[in-house]
């Protein structure tokens, strides 16, 4: 029987009923045909759940020089990777269950930090692209600016500091709903609100976008968007990403806890303070 070691893996054989999870063979070579079609996107095998989804709705980790587990958010590290699904209780169950160290073969070290490392850097990343998204002008900033782009074509999603002042913020919600949501007679169904990201400060986006603060924001339609929204739906895994009821459709269920590995929170009483109820189905 594998004894737990101090860092929460597990030491010596697992018994011969545990299943051994999966490694990959190394980064995998993403063709264009690939980045175009879901259809090619890969599945992975949770090494703490044994369950198979598709690549983008996992992570995938790796052995550092001292067996250190190391989040390989982009993929992209040498050497053979470890997947689990992008949720800190998964992540966690992972540890406890001591499943790196079955993985790996190996006296795998995660730290009590891992899912607190691995929820920095997906926001690292996510604040890169949105940076990415400003250079190629798709990103609009600011409370009138937005009110102004939203009326002009539906963005891809909105943007709110998780501390913007409530009137504005109500305001650009109301503008949004009265243009993309049900109207009278229609379903619910038929809504095409945008999802509200609200899981920023006004500095954390300032800093990505080389201003002082942020604290509205809209993201046109596009590739860069597509890819953005992919990573919010792993980020949401760690912590509250979206507006309460102004979530997309698609948002999966990883699981997350209440507070994420950082302990931050989106308050359940901005649900009131958004508006309204908006519909559940967003296209």
């Amino acid at each position: 029987m594998p004894q737990a070691t101090s860092d929460g893996e597990l030491s010596g054989a697992p018994d011969a009923e545990t299943p051994i999870p999966e490694l990959d063979g190394g980064p995998q070579r993403v063709g264009k045909a690939d980045r175009k079609s879901a259809r090619n996107a890969p599945e992975r095998r949770c090494i703490a759940t044994m369950e198979r989804r598709p690549q983008g709705e996992m992570i995938r980790f790796v052995l550092g020089p001292d067996n250190q587990v190391v989040p390989d958010i982009a993929a992209r590290l040498p050497g053979r990777g470890a997947w689990v699904t992008a949720s800190v209780d998964t992540l966690r169950q992972a540890i406890k269950r001591g499943a790196f160290a079955r993985a790996f073969k190996a006296q795998a070290k995660a730290g009590p930090d891992l899912a607190a490392q691995t929820e920095e850097l997906l926001v690292k990343g996510l604040l890169n692209m949105i940076g990415m998204a400003k250079r190629a002008g798709e990103l609009t900033l600011g409370f009138e600016q937005v009110r102004e782009a939203v009326r002009s074509v539906r963005p891809a999603c909105l943007m709110a500091a998780a501390n913007a002042s409530e009137d504005q913020r109500n305001k650009v919600l109301a503008l949004v709903r009265g243009l993309y949501g049900p109207q009278p007679g229609e379903s619910p169904k038929d809504a095409r609100l945008p999802p509200v990201v609200a899981c920023f400060s006004d500095e954390e986006l300032g800093m990505a976008l080389g201003r002082e603060r942020v604290v509205h924001a809209c993201l046109k339609q596009g590739r860069i968007a597509h890819a953005w929204m992919g990573e919010l739906a792993r980020l949401s895994g760690f912590r509250g990403v979206w507006l309460p009821g102004w979530q997309p459709a698609s948002a999966p269920d990883t699981g997350a806890s209440d507070k994420g590995a950082s302990g931050q929170d989106i308050e359940d009483s901005k649900a009131q303070d958004s508006g309204g109820d908006p519909p559940d189905s967003r296209a």
